[in-house]
């Protein structure tokens, strides 16, 4: 899953300067010749990626200014990274694969480039076994994986966290959560939760190191609470930062049975878990508070309950959520809306249903959301590859948008979204 961005889009860039505008052919040769800065005003205005690429592919000069990091950050803030395919790990494949976009989807070059020079294998990760590693998130060209310490009575606190950038072969090994943080928050009571990438807050957004930077959250289901802790980059350290009891937040998580957590969506700085098969209710993380809160799914006929969701990014201050429901027939895929709250939250209980569709399998399922569309993995008796379908309220969007061979063969499984560019206007993540 894929956090937006929330600044707004930058201007193109002015028109050029009448003497180079006015430059006639061999433009090659004449743009070869143009001191560093005015060359990179010409790159800039180069209508798309693939441009670029070529561009930097053609001429040692125009290489050098597009790779520059403050041009490849100009460039960036005006062509968002695209999908270029999908990573998990392939049923009797074994280990981690990537599997790259096809044609006709317009990011096929781009994604194998990404194949050809980058190790999804994690080689250079130092492990005796490096099928030992597990893959819990990739987010800006980063993957967060994690492996048990080989001791017996290992606890959670004794898993090992790495952050890697497998395009450019780096890894950071993170530090293990204190002892006294970890016994302070009971976390050696369970081995259970989620850990993932968060957004680099503004307050810790300096320019020098935002390209490296990142944050990860570990959320850890104890006994009796729910405990997040977060690493950042900047500081090196760990902290605790919310914590919550099971019963505080619904009397239905009282049973343990209830307390899994499912697919994680994020949406203007919260991030949303489906809990347990049962249980009504999301489960809320709220960035910028740091809290724990309760979110109530739409209400359902019984025997028709939501299985599986995805909340996005809907605009004018609004998420919505895209929701298979179990029915005799088949499962409904349906959409709904809701307002957010000043706080930054859904209005509780007021979902909008804005439209619906019947799917013939129930081997349709969820496979990652951007800010405002959904991936579906596509049962292979149905067809190769998957499905997108972009967030919509009109109700005459009805209808799935084929990628065609996103996904050769069955879907893997503990899929991840892979966004990014190219390697040629690739930078180091870490």
């Amino acid at each position: 899953m894929l956090p937006p961005g929330d600044s707004p889009r930058p201007r193109p860039p002015a028109p050029l300067p009448a003497a180079v505008a006015m430059a006639s052919p061999p433009a090659h040769r004449q743009l070869d010749a143009l001191p560093d800065d005015l060359l990179a005003e010409v790159l800039i205005r180069l209508p798309s990626l693939a441009d670029l690429g070529r561009a930097c592919a053609s001429c040692a000069s125009f290489r050098r200014v597009v790779t520059d990091r403050a041009f490849l950050r100009r460039a960036r803030a005006l062509h968002p990274p695209s999908l270029l395919g999908f990573c998990g790990a392939s049923p009797g494949a074994g280990g981690f694969h990537f599997h790259p976009a096809e044609p006709p989807h317009p990011s096929a070059p781009a994604a194998r480039g990404v194949l050809r020079a980058a190790d999804f294998g994690f080689s250079f990760l130092p492990s005796p076994d490096p099928l030992g590693w597990v893959v819990r998130d990739v987010l800006g060209g980063r993957f967060l994986l994690d492996r048990d310490v080989v001791e017996e009575g290992a606890a959670a606190a004794s898993r090992i966290l790495a952050v890697c950038d497998p395009l450019f072969r780096r890894h950071l090994l993170l530090p293990q959560i204190p002892q006294d943080l970890a016994a302070a928050s009971a976390l050696r009571q369970s081995r259970r939760g989620d850990t993932f990438f968060a957004p680099i807050g503004e307050e810790e957004c300096v320019a020098a190191v935002a390209e490296t930077s990142f944050k990860v959250i570990w959320i850890a289901e104890c006994a009796d609470k729910l405990v997040a802790f977060v690493f950042s980059s900047v500081t090196g350290q760990w902290r605790a930062t919310a914590s919550v009891c099971w019963g505080d937040l619904s009397p239905a998580f009282s049973r343990p049975a209830c307390r899994s957590m499912s697919r994680r969506s994020y949406a203007y700085g919260c991030f949303y878990w489906m809990m347990g098969d049962s249980v009504k209710n999301l489960l809320v993380l709220d960035m910028r508070r740091m809290d724990f809160s309760v979110l109530e799914l739409p209400s359902s006929a019984p025997g028709h309950d939501i299985v599986e969701c995805a909340i996005v990014e809907e605009g004018e201050g609004k998420i919505g959520m895209f929701a298979f429901r179990n029915y005799i027939a088949g499962y409904a895929l349906q959409i709904y809306s809701a307002k957010m709250q000043n706080e930054g939250k859904a209005a509780a209980g007021k979902w909008s249903f804005e439209t619906a569709m019947v799917v013939p399998f129930d081997e349709f399922g969820i496979l990652g959301a951007t800010s405002r569309e959904l991936f579906l993995k596509v049962p292979p008796s149905f067809a190769r590859g998957c499905y997108s379908l972009e967030f919509s309220t009109n109700p005459s969007c009805k209808y799935l948008e084929s990628v065609r061979r996103v996904i050769s063969g069955v879907p893997p499984s503990l899929s991840f979204l892979y966004v990014g560019y190219p390697p040629s206007l690739s930078s180091p993540s870490i």
